[in-house]
């Protein structure tokens, strides 16, 4: 099932008047946003796909952890342990295809807030796993290839199967009982 990605609302962050990368959590704080899937742009380039991590408590770490590591931070704001630090990668992936480097004076992040979605099934993590893979395929579907952000292969997510609440309760009476 598609989703209808604009009645979903979103956030769009320009990373170029960040005082820190810290502040993209602060900013997700403030919207209350701890499930999301976002898109990270560089000069209308789309660089990567991706959603909420597991369990985190601190309202967008994900996307924290991946643009703080950023070459372009100033050495004392630019994250350095191992978490996140695939961007690194990406940076050097981008320069040898496009020829320069990223710089987040450029850099967008657009935020799905998925947090109060009406969610199908008791599962949100797969139906979100489901919707990042659907945004990844839309990408491929019209570019011909995956952004260079998503190293790994997020596409088998999409066919990721759940048991809808409908069919809960169709099967069990006051199935709303035992999800609480």
């Amino acid at each position: 099932m598609k989703t209808n990605w604009e009645t979903i609302p979103k956030i769009v962050i320009d990373v170029s008047k960040l005082s820190d990368p810290a502040q993209i959590c602060r900013l997700l704080n403030f919207h209350k946003i701890d499930k999301y899937l976002y898109k990270v742009m560089y000069k209308g380039i789309v660089i990567k796909f991706g959603m909420s991590a597991d369990n985190s408590r601190v309202y967008g770490e994900r996307i924290y952890r991946q643009i703080g590591h950023s070459a372009s931070w100033p050495t004392s704001q630019r994250l350095t342990g191992s978490s996140g630090a695939d961007w690194r990668i990406i940076e050097e992936d981008f320069k040898n295809l496009y020829g320069f480097d990223l710089n987040r004076q450029h850099m967008t992040i657009t935020v799905w807030n998925v947090t109060d979605y009406n969610f199908r099934s008791v599962n949100s993590r797969n139906e979100i796993l489901s919707m990042e893979a659907e945004l990844i395929q839309n990408y491929i579907d019209a570019v011909g290839e995956k952004p260079i952000g998503n190293i790994n292969d997020e596409i088998h997510n999409k066919e990721r199967y759940f048991t809808s609440k409908e069919i809960l309760a169709n099967i069990f009476e006051n199935y709303e009982d035992f999800i609480k």
